[in-house]
């Protein structure tokens, strides 16, 4: 008998298959449950390792043995006239086909359960127009399969220091996520905002807009550090891959690396030499130097969310210095820095002298953000922000251009006042793109109603507010970007009744807030009395008495102090801000403003700007 039909007959060749088949099976269990269990990556290799060496074991056994109703016996102690050979073979025929198409069916589900969206009912035979568009609609905003948001790590440690090194952590991974092409990620400011929730992962991703949430945990003592890292699919709470880290401090970047490289992979995106490259280069590999990044971002953050403003960035400033320090590169620390010198430019309360330094401040961290951020977004952003407070706006079309023709998330500030340049259009897929990236965030439906505003589209802008108030709730600025839009659209009396609200934002509108709806009524006097009031209570503000004064037609007592402001350092770009606000024109003549003239006449900028709102009593 030749060897192919003794490996017949003793069933050689079905007990592989039978085993193939099974190996499979068990290895999709395994990859399902271990994750569950905490198992550690090289668990399931382990395992796979085992399956592979059992089948010469399984094959070896076959040749040797044959199973008969008696039990397992050596094949030479088998009586060949029961026709035992066969009846095995029968067995091991059902046990394959019973494997084969339960390892189909799993196949079949996996390949639903990736292509399709979890738990949406498709339309019915006798399904109606709208419950098709309806589900069509579901379908075209399910998030991006290749999506993610990275949440804070939970400080597992005793010292609630080490909070601001696994919130460190956590940004360090979220930039580097950022230079992965095709992957989206949720920003920081939307991620960071689940910090200390015990949220349901599918509220999460669907607050997030994403398909894939990264979680985990970090404990720190001494030089000792432990770091558990989750990549949890949102729709089915499936995890796609973890890992447990035992090292030491000085192993942390490798740890951060090998988990961006994991999540990659698991989310199928191959790296290429140079992005692989990029994701390394956005770290910034000095853990004290993050550390401090954090503890500022803290004091910025909350400075941000309407307590003392200046105070808080002043002590912020502290920890931005000593990351930029410990890490001259810190391309996101002087960036960060920027913000409290051009808020002392602003601020109505600061001296000729503060707001000097501030300005030869703001242009040297500028310098060193532009510089250090490389070829990005961001680079484009600060290249903005550089000419606007600079002598010289010759470049600032191309700027603004530049900066609205990038992709990814962008990091905006001063480009928003490219709305109002000329540039609503693009500069409304700009803001579009910054919600996508930050949904949580309340900036993105501010700058949206105003692009909307400046195309005509006053409706949109309003329903923008509205979402935004009822998923991130009300304050003061958002009020004052609803009165805007409600006196472009002439309803002064709407925009009088939200005054009350509107005088909670004391920087930007709070001395307007009933002073424009009055001008827009005619009423001159009462316009001009709600000013004072404001006055006697908070203070001056040139920029929103420019803008009254320009309301109320009282065009000398506007040139007036449009030349003060011209005069301050850094009051060309303030006086631009105020032109484009107004939405009235020229709120002033560009003969009482010799500096900002000349930057208007350099710039090529058409003045005076459009006129959107439209006061009785301004008839220039």
């Amino acid at each position: 008998m030749s060897l192919l039909a003794e490996l017949k007959r003793r069933n050689v060749f079905r007990v592989g298959v039978a085993y193939a088949v099974i190996a499979w099976l068990l290895m999709q269990v395994a990859d399902l449950l271990f994750p569950v269990f905490g198992a550690p990556d090289w668990a399931l290799r382990i395992f796979f390792i085992v399956l592979l060496l059992g089948l010469p074991v399984a094959l070896l056994v076959s040749w040797v043995f044959e199973l008969t109703p008696e039990g397992l016996k050596r094949d030479a102690d088998v009586d060949r006239s029961a026709s035992i050979a066969h009846l095995t073979g029968r067995r091991l025929d059902r046990v394959i086909i019973v494997a084969l198409v339960i390892a189909l069916g799993y196949f079949v589900w996996e390949r639903q359960a990736r292509i399709e969206p979890a738990a949406e009912p498709g339309p019915g035979p006798v399904a109606g127009i709208a419950e098709i568009a309806e589900i069509a609609e579901v379908a075209a905003s399910a998030p991006d399969k290749r999506s993610i948001a990275v949440l804070p790590f939970v400080n597992m440690s005793a010292d609630p220091e080490n909070e601001y090194f696994a919130d460190g952590l956590s940004e360090e991974l979220l930039n580097q996520f950022a230079q992965i092409p095709n992957l989206q990620v949720a920003g920081r400011t939307s991620s960071f905002s689940f910090k200390g929730r015990n949220e349901d992962l599918r509220v999460i991703g669907n607050s997030l807009g994403v398909a894939n949430v990264l979680e985990g945990s970090v404990r720190r003592q001494g030089d000792k550090v432990r770091v558990t890292a989750q990549l949890i699919r949102v729709e089915d709470g499936f995890h796609l891959w973890s890992n447990t880290y035992d090292r030491t401090m000085d192993d942390v970047f490798v740890i951060q690396d090998d988990i961006a490289s994991n999540v990659a992979t698991a989310l199928k995106i191959v790296l290429d030499d140079r992005s692989w490259q990029s994701m390394q280069d956005a770290g910034v590999r000095n853990v004290d130097a993050f550390i401090e990044f954090q503890k500022g971002r803290e004091l910025f953050d909350l400075a941000h969310g309407g307590a003392d403003l200046m105070g808080l960035l002043r002590k912020g400033i502290v920890h931005f210095d000593r990351a930029i320090e410990l890490f001259p590169d810190f391309a996101a620390a002087y960036w960060q820095k920027s913000d409290y010198y051009a808020h002392v430019i602003i601020e109505p309360t600061s001296t000729e002298e503060e707001r000097a330094a501030a300005l030869r401040d703001l242009r040297e961290v500028l310098d060193n953000a532009w510089r250090l951020s490389g070829d990005s977004p961001r680079q484009a952003m600060v290249a903005v922000d550089r000419v606007l407070f600079s002598d010289d706006w010759t470049p600032i079309r191309d700027r603004i251009e530049k900066a609205l023709a990038t992709t990814g998330c962008p990091e905006p500030t001063w480009i928003e006042i490219a709305t109002g340049l000329g540039y609503a259009a693009p500069a409304l897929e700009l803001w579009d793109r910054h919600q996508r990236c930050e949904p949580l965030s309340m900036s993105a439906p501010l700058k949206r109603a105003n692009a909307l505003v400046f195309l005509g589209r006053h409706e949109e802008a309003l329903q923008v507010l509205s979402d935004a108030e009822v998923r991130l709730g009300n304050y003061a600025w958002l009020s004052g970007t609803k009165q805007w839009a409600l006196l472009a659209m002439g309803r002064h009396e709407d925009a009088l009744a939200i005054a009350p609200e509107v005088r909670g934002d004391r920087a930007f509108f709070g001395m307007s807030a009933e002073a424009l709806p009055l001008a827009m009524s005619g009423d001159v006097d009462a316009a001009r009395a709600a000013m004072l009031r404001w006055q006697a209570e908070n203070g001056r503000n040139l920029r929103n008495e420019i803008e009254i004064h320009a309301a109320i037609g009282d065009r000398d007592a506007a040139n007036k102090l449009a030349a003060e402001l011209d005069a301050r350092p850094g009051g060309t770009m303030i006086l631009m801000a105020t032109a484009i606000y107004c939405a009235c024109g020229a709120p002033f003549d560009l003969e009482s403003v010799p500096n900002f003239r000349e930057r208007i006449l350099e710039s090529g900028l058409d003045w005076p700007l459009e006129t959107l709102i439209r006061y009785p009593a301004k008839d220039w």
